[in-house]
């Protein structure tokens, strides 16, 4: 049987042969760490030379997107001004309709009352009772008409004599030579012309002065 000291040595042999396992083991280990460091780093360098690359290309996308947003303003913008325009331009078209409605039947009256302005110009002096109420019937017609005309925005021209011809209201049908009035002046009107607001439904028929 081996003794106690035997025994002890024995077993620190043991532990001296461990030794050499345990140091390859731990110098194992530190490849390993030193492995992962290097990846670790090479990672980041990586990361960092792509991180240029990365905000470029950001830069580019908000730049692109800024500019489509922009172009998509500048239609939308351009296409509120055209139904701006549009809806103007369709308001403008019903309110000359409404305003210049009128003006075929007008065209069509304007003849009858100048007959019975015609006929107020030639009354008698001398007439009798019965005579007379007819004319007074006349007048009255005749100013009632004009009074519905002016209603619906239709006034007269009826230059008056000296005044200066005017070709958007006016129409010469004849020349009078004579040293009472400036040339080109009107001497005096054979018809009463009509508008409607900036429209000419008749000019006036005016006889002017010539030297």
């Amino acid at each position: 049987m081996k003794s106690n000291d035997q025994q002890g040595e024995i077993k620190n042999m043991d532990k001296v042969k461990d030794l050499p396992n345990e140091e390859y083991e731990i110098s194992d280990n530190e490849n390993d760490f030193n492995d992962l460091d290097e990846e670790q780093t090479q990672l980041n360098d990586q990361q960092e030379e792509e991180k240029p690359i990365t905000e470029e290309k950001n830069a580019d996308l908000i730049k692109n997107l800024t500019e489509q947003i922009d172009l998509i303003q500048d239609k939308l913008l351009r296409s509120i001004a055209e139904s701006e325009n549009t809806r103007h331009r369709m308001n403008k078209k019903v309110e000359e309709a409404k305003d210049y409605a009128v003006v075929s039947f007008v065209k069509d009256l304007v003849p009858v009352i100048d007959n019975f302005s015609r006929v107020l110009l030639h009354v008698p002096e001398h007439l009798d009772a019965d005579t007379k109420v007819i004319i007074e019937g006349v007048s009255m017609t005749r100013d009632a008409l004009l009074a519905v005309l002016q209603k619906h925005g239709i006034e007269s021209i009826e230059p008056i004599e000296g005044e200066s011809f005017d070709y958007n209201h006016h129409h010469a049908i004849s020349q009078v030579v004579t040293d009472i009035h400036k040339e080109g002046s009107i001497v005096s009107t054979m018809q009463v012309g009509y508008k409607i607001k900036d429209r000419l439904i008749r000019p006036a028929s005016v006889a002017v002065a010539k030297k």
